[in-house]
């Protein structure tokens, strides 16, 4: 395997270099304009189509995704081609609504279409989230870059925890979607790099493909279990997940017809999931059976998370491990200081200010957000070292907040968008419920991640869609109510409890059985809610709908705003062609080891993709332009002066 050498350190120097410029030109230009988190509405889709595709990248990817692949061959490609199903349905379910609702954030969907209390659980419930994913991709980087570099897996993480947490209390959040694009495009053509070079390990595709053990559906990774179940199960959660937390890319573009385009991008994008991140790792599996006996993973913690960085370094010369490590931590830097970034802001302004002290100065929620963001940086250090000593491993850890969180607030989210008759308050009941139903179904009772998505799925949606039916009951009929809450309660005891007597203790034997006798009285304490719907919340519900049932007017809506803002696409592909033909330059340099045709590939993708992103963004911007200013002066559209 290559070494890294004095020029990958340099070229890592470099590319941060360059990121940095990115990131201070972003904030200094962009920090305080109005649409910074919706652009305007004038992002291209196919740019916002590349980003929805973008948001699925982490050193993860890297790391536990790799090793599962490694363990369980074709299950995992399938795992991974099925993101593109998902990401069509999940687009074109709520795509042209998203775009209707005229939102800037999902949060403030929640509050207007739900109430101040969903939108303080959602709060809660992201802001965990987030710091718990943060705390696995933290330990994802440490992961792959120790062995590599020789280095503690521990220090890395207090190393580079540290260095993003001073960016960001003193800096804040740079334009992350932007500088995420550089990184991942660059990373992306480092891959399409290390694919057919893997390959050629191996002999070649009909090798490769001859040596991979066949398929099979059941399968052991850490000491969890994977069946078909579970692919059904994660389809589930993905689709919802894209439903729901796909939203800024679609309300960022034009009109209806756009946002559905960028959900279709995105699912066709994921085709090339199974190809560009499966293949190393199979390729690992046919070169070293055993991973005991190469030296390279002797005496690692959970060697199989290390395969696809010991492809890359087998494969890829001197100068170009430098750009894989570099890309791999700058976008491990931006998406952890997106992280502080974005639960500082609910600590402050959502948990902070709007629920402890609404009469808070802007100058006392600023010092709570820096000091939020302080202590976030810390607590997601402190995971992330616990994470990467876990028997459990990245993948399997990263699966269980995924499919413990996402369902109870995706599908309220999601289908809030297109139920109008549930209640302000059957959100809250709805995730209450899916959060109770995933505790229970995996930390106590050990359920496989299938089972426990199927049954999280069913009562978050139940709850959700029965929420009016059973206000109409508490109002009209409270003896049918009662009824229903005790089948309810006795299904789920049966489906619960029926398990538990084993060897889980005692205390487990009496505290689960209580709960569920609570949680299904709780039905009727959750119906009192639902009839507490008054005149005034069907009025403000039916003002939201009347928004999702009308056509976005692009002229009027859009372009008659009048705002001259600056398109940052051709600036990012402008500086994706600077990193090209520095990556171009490295071949002049006499280093033994360098391969002159990987740069050659490597700096033409990049210069054709910059370049592209150049001529395309401003192009785009121009026909746009162009197409709406005639129907504006001849529809006589007032042009606000917003012009700063």
């Amino acid at each position: 395997m290559t070494t890294p050498h004095l020029l990958d350190y340099v070229v890592i120097a470099m590319y941060f270099v360059l990121m940095l410029a990115i990131g201070f030109y972003f904030l200094n230009k962009l920090k305080d304009t109005k649409d910074f988190f919706a652009g305007g509405n004038k992002i291209p889709w196919w740019t916002s189509g590349v980003s929805l595709y973008m948001t699925n990248f982490s050193a993860w990817i890297f790391s536990g995704a790799a090793g599962f692949v490694y363990a369980t061959g074709y299950f995992a490609l399938i795992y991974l081609g099925l993101g593109a199903l998902s990401y069509y349905l999940g687009s074109q379910l709520t795509a042209a609504k998203w775009r209707r609702s005229r939102v800037v954030s999902p949060v403030e969907y929640t509050n207007t279409r739900y109430n101040v209390t969903t939108q303080q659980l959602f709060s809660y419930v992201i802001a965990i989230v987030f710091i718990l994913s943060g705390g696995v991709q933290l330990a994802a980087i440490g992961r792959i870059l120790s062995a590599p570099l020789g280095i503690d897996v521990s220090v890395i993480i207090i190393g580079v925890g540290l260095i993003i947490l001073v960016y960001t209390y003193s800096g804040g959040l740079w334009a992350v979607n932007i500088t995420d694009f550089v990184q991942f495009v660059i990373l992306l053509a480092v891959t399409i790099v290390v694919v057919p070079l893997s390959i050629g390990l191996v002999g070649g595709v009909g090798e490769l493909i001859r040596n991979i053990p066949p398929l099979e559906f059941d399968h052991v990774y850490n000491n969890v279990h994977y069946d078909f179940h579970y692919l059904v199960g994660i389809f589930l959660v993905t689709t919802m997940g894209v439903a729901a937390g796909g939203a800024q890319r679609f309300y960022s573009v034009r009109d209806e017809k756009s946002a559905k385009k960028v959900g279709r991008l995105g699912g066709a994008l994921f085709l090339t999931f199974p190809l560009i991140f499966g293949v190393p790792p199979l390729v690992a599996r046919i070169l070293w059976p055993d991973l005991s006996q190469v030296e390279f993973f002797a005496d690692k913690f959970q060697p199989k998370d290390l395969v696809f960085i010991a492809v890359c370094m087998k494969v890829l010369p001197i100068g170009l491990i430098g750009v894989f490590f570099a890309a791999l931590l700058a976008a491990t830097m931006s998406a952890l200081s997106s992280v502080y970034n974005l639960v500082s802001a609910i600590i402050a302004r959502d948990m902070f200010k709007d629920a402890f002290k609404p009469d808070a100065t802007e100058k006392q929620v600023f010092r709570v957000g820096k000091f939020a963001t302080l202590f976030m940086g810390l607590l997601v250090m402190g995971l992330a070292l616990s994470f990467v000593h876990s028997e459990l491993g990245i993948f399997n850890i990263m699966m269980a907040f995924f499919t413990l969180f996402n369902l109870p607030t995706a599908i309220p989210i999601a289908f809030g968008l297109l139920f109008k008759w549930v209640p302000r308050w059957g959100a809250f009941s709805a995730t209450i419920w899916g959060l109770y139903i995933g505790v229970v179904t995996r930390f106590l009772l050990g359920w496989g991640f299938g089972p426990q998505i199927y049954l999280v799925c069913v009562v978050t949606f139940l709850i959700f869609v029965a929420s009016g039916y059973l206000g109409t009951l508490y109002k009209t009929n409270k003896p049918r109510l009662v009824l229903i809450s005790a089948v309810f309660t006795i299904v789920l005891y049966v489906l619960l409890v029926n398990h538990i007597y084993s060897d889980l203790g005692t205390m487990v034997d009496i505290l689960l059985p209580l709960s569920v006798i609570l949680m299904g009285a709780s039905i009727y304490v959750f119906s009192s809610l639902f009839a507490r719907e008054s005149e005034t919340d069907r009025e403000q519900v039916e003002r939201f709908f009347t928004k999702l049932y009308k056509p976005v007017d692009v002229a009027k809506e859009v372009y008659a705003r009048g705002r001259k803002e600056t398109t940052t696409f051709p600036l990012v592909g402008m500086n994706t062609i600077i990193i090209g033909l520095f990556i171009f330059a490295l071949y002049l340099i006499p280093v033994e080891g360098t391969d002159s045709l990987s740069f050659v590939v490597l700096g033409s993708i990049l210069t054709i993709f910059g370049g592209s992103m150049y001529y395309f963004g401003k192009r785009s911007e121009i026909k746009s332009w162009q197409k709406y200013q005639d129907e504006i002066i001849e529809r006589g559209l007032d042009v606000e002066n917003t012009n700063e």
